[in-house]
C-alpha cells in the first residue's frame, strides 16, 4: 500500500479539512478487511488515520492487517474480548482526527466518499448516509433509510430511535470530534447499537445532518450482528430499557457540562493587543450600553466613565429612584451617560425598553449591552464576546451573547443548533442583544414588570429561531446581596464559624417571581419543554429553601399563592395596592 494517498483531491482537501480518524473495529474479519482498507486508504492524505482495535479475534485478522505496509494504519489488541460495542469505543477514544468516521470490518467504501460526506457535513456534529447492500438481501431493520428533510426533526429523530423505526448505520456515520466529549465514556451496561446511542446524542445536542445518497456498500451474511428480521419482545424490551437508560446518561452530560464543551476553539487576542476604542465600535460593530437604575450606588458614574471609554455611548434610566445619591444624576452624566428619568418606578422591563429604544435612535447600534447597576464587566468583555460570535459558524442566526461564567462560577448550559453550546438562562445584566432582533420579536415585556423578564425574552428568542450564545472567556461580576440568616427552629446555622445565609427576596418579589415564571411555562412549555423543565426545577429549589430556612415564611406563601392564581388567570402589571400593602414587611 502506498504511504501516500494518489487522489491530489484527498490532498488538497487535507489542508483544509483537518485531520481524518476512521474508527475501526475488528474480530474474525480475515475474509474481507484487505478488501475494506483498500477502498479507505486511497481517500486519506498522508496525515490521516486509520484506528484499527482487534477484539482478541482466532483467525489471523491481526496478522493481514500487519502485512498492509501504511504508516497511516495503527493496530491495536484487546487482550480478551470485549464486544464490539466497546472495542468501537476503545477505537473512538484513541482517534486524533478533528473527524472521525466509523468503519465496519467487512463493508467497502465508495470511491470519493471522504470528500462527498465532509462537503455535507458542514459543522455539524454527526451526518449519516444511506448504503447499498452487497452479497445478501436486505432484511426488515435494512430497507429502513434515512432522508434529509429529517435532518432538523431532532425530537422526531429520538422517539424514532428509542421506538425503533429511525435507524443509523455507524458504517454510513462519521462525528466530529466534539461528539465524543458528551458520548463518552459509554454506559458499562451498554453492549450494542453504539451507532444509536451516538445518533441520539447528536439530535439531543441539535447537530445533525441526513444524506440520502448512499456512500457505502454494506456487506450482509451470516455473521452480521443487526438482526435482519424483528426480534422476540423480551429482546426489544430489554433494549428499549438500555436505550433510555442512555438517554438519561446523555441528558445528564448536557445539563452539567461547562461552557468550553461543544465550543469552537479561542483565539489567543487580547483587548491590549488591539487599537484603543473608537466610540463603541468592536470587530466593525457599534455597541451602546443600556442600563435601569434605583437609587444607584456611588460608584457607579466610575463604571459608566470606563465604559464609554471601552465599547461605547451609554443611556442611563433612572426608573423613580425615591433617595439617590446626592448629585449622582449629573455625575453620571459628566461621565458621559445619557440619563433619562421616570416619574415613578415603571418596572424594569419597561426601564430598559425606553433605554434601548433612545439608543437605537440617537447611536444606530448593531448591538445592545443591557446592564444592571450593580454588574460589572473588564475592559475584555465585549471583545470576547465578539470573539465568541465570530468562532460561531452561522454568527447570524446568534440573537443574543452571554456570559459563561459569573463571578468565576460557570452559569447552567444546554445545547442549542447543531451542538452550539447556550447560557441555560441569561440574565439581561451582561447580555449583548442583537439590535434588529427587537425588530423580529418585540421588546421586553413591560406588564412582566420585575423578574424573569429576562426569562420570558429568552424563550421568545429561541422560539424565532435564534442563538443564544455562550462566551466562554466573558466572567460578569454581578451583586447577589448579603442574604439573610439561615434559620432552623429559630437556630442560625453555621459550618464552623462562618454563617450560613440564604439569598433573601421581599414577599412582593416573591410574588412577581412566582406570577411570571407560571405564566412563561404555560406559554412555552410545548415548545420549550426541557428548558422549561430545568427553569422550573432550579425555582422550585429556591423556593424551597427561602420556606424552609428564611425569614416571613408566611407571607411568602401568601406571595406565591397569589403569583399562582394570577398566573393562571393572565393577570400581569404592577402588584396591586392591596396585596403590596398585605405583603410589606417592616425591615
Amino acid at each position: 500500500m502506498p504511504a501516500e494517498s494518489s487522489d491530489p483531491g484527498a490532498r488538497e482537501m487535507a489542508t483544509t479539512r483537518g485531520m481524518v480518524s476512521v474508527a475501526m473495529a475488528t474480530y474474525n474479519g480475515a475474509e474481507f478487511v484487505t478488501e475494506q482498507i483498500a477502498s479507505i486508504l486511497p481517500q486519506l492524505a498522508s496525515g490521516d488515520e486509520i484506528v484499527i482495535v482487534d477484539d482478541a479475534s482466532t483467525d489471523d485478522t491481526v496478522e493481514v492487517i500487519s502485512r498492509i505496509d501504511d504508516p497511516r494504519i495503527r493496530l491495536v489488541r484487546n487482550e480478551a474480548n470485549r464486544g464490539y460495542v466497546h472495542t468501537f469505543e476503545r477505537a473512538l477514544s484513541l482517534a486524533r482526527g478533528e473527524v472521525i468516521f466509523l468503519s465496519d470490518q467487512d463493508d467497502e467504501w465508495f470511491p470519493d466518499r471522504v470528500r462527498q460526506m465532509l462537503a455535507q457535513m458542514g459543522e455539524r456534529l454527526l451526518l449519516v448516509s444511506n448504503w447499498e447492500p452487497r452479497g445478501g438481501k436486505p432484511g426488515f431493520f435494512e430497507r429502513i433509510r434515512l432522508r434529509s428533510r429529517d435532518s432538523q426533526h431532532y425530537l422526531r429523530n429520538i422517539v424514532g430511535i428509542l421506538i425503533g423505526y429511525r435507524l443509523h448505520w455507524g458504517c454510513a456515520m462519521v462525528i466530529r470530534r466534539e461528539l465524543l466529549d458528551i458520548a463518552l465514556p459509554f454506559p458499562q451496561w451498554m453492549d450494542e447499537s453504539h451507532d444509536q446511542y451516538l445518533a441520539m446524542a447528536a439530535n439531543m445536542a441539535r447537530s445533525v445532518r441526513y444524506m440520502e445518497t448512499n456512500t457505502v456498500w454494506h456487506r450482509l451474511h451470516d455473521r452480521n450482528l443487526t438482526p435482519q428480521k424483528p426480534r422476540a419482545l423480551a429482546k426489544i424490551a430489554r433494549a428499549r430499557v438500555k436505550l433510555f437508560g442512555e438517554l438519561a446518561v446523555l441528558g445528564s452530560r448536557l445539563a452539567d457540562r461547562r461552557g468550553q464543551t461543544l465550543m469552537a476553539p479561542e483565539r489567543d487576542v487580547h483587548v491590549s493587543d488591539l487599537p484603543a476604542s473608537d466610540g463603541g465600535v468592536e470587530s466593525g460593530r457599534r455597541v451602546a450600553i443600556v442600563l435601569s437604575a434605583f437609587n444607584p450606588p456611588d460608584e457607579l458614574p466610575e463604571r459608566v466613565h470606563d465604559w464609554t471609554q471601552w465599547f461605547g455611548p451609554v443611556v442611563v434610566v433612572d426608573d423613580g429612584s425615591l433617595s439617590p445619591a446626592p448629585g449622582i444624576w449629573d455625575r453620571l452624566g459628566e461621565a458621559g451617560a445619557t440619563v433619562l428619568h421616570n416619574p415613578r418606578n415603571m418596572g424594569i422591563a419597561h426601564a430598559l425598553n425606553k433605554g434601548i429604544k433612545r439608543a437605537r435612535d440617537d447611536f444606530d447600534p448593531d448591538w445592545v449591552l443591557t446592564m444592571d447597576q450593580d454588574s460589572a464587566m473588564d475592559r475584555d468583555y465585549v471583545h470576547h464576546a465578539f470573539d465568541a460570535l465570530d468562532n460561531d459558524d452561522e454568527p447570524g442566526r446568534v440573537g443574543m451573547i452571554a456570559a459563561a461564567t459569573q463571578n468565576g462560577v460557570t452559569l447552567k448550559t444546554m445545547a442549542g443548533p447543531r451542538g452550539v453550546t447556550e447560557v441555560l438562562d441569561p440574565m439581561q445584566s451582561g447580555t449583548l442583544i442583537r439590535a434588529d432582533l427587537f425588530d423580529g420579536i418585540g421588546y421586553l415585556r413591560d406588564d412582566y414588570f420585575i423578574d424573569s423578564v429576562d426569562s420570558e425574552f429568552n424563550a421568545r428568542a429561541r422560539v424565532n429561531g435564534y442563538v443564544l450564545l455562550a462566551a466562554p472567556r466573558c466572567d460578569l461580576t454581578h451583586s447577589l446581596g448579603a442574604g439573610r440568616p439561615m434559620t432552623i427552629l429559630g437556630w442560625r446555622a453555621h459550618i464552623g464559624a462562618k454563617e450560613l445565609r440564604v439569598i433573601y427576596h421581599a414577599p412582593f418579589r416573591v410574588y412577581y417571581i412566582t406570577r411570571n415564571n407560571i405564566y412563561t411555562t404555560v406559554k412555552y412549555v410545548w415548545r420549550q419543554p426541557v428548558w422549561v423543565a430545568r427553569r422550573m426545577y432550579m425555582e422550585l429549589q429556591s423556593h424551597l429553601v427561602r420556606l424552609t430556612f428564611g425569614p416571613n415564611r408566611r407571607l411568602l406563601m401568601v406571595a406565591m399563592a397569589h403569583g399562582f392564581v394570577d398566573a393562571l388567570r393572565h393577570r400581569t402589571g404592577p402588584i396591586p395596592d392591596a396585596l403590596a400593602a398585605q405583603l410589606r414587611v417592616d425591615r
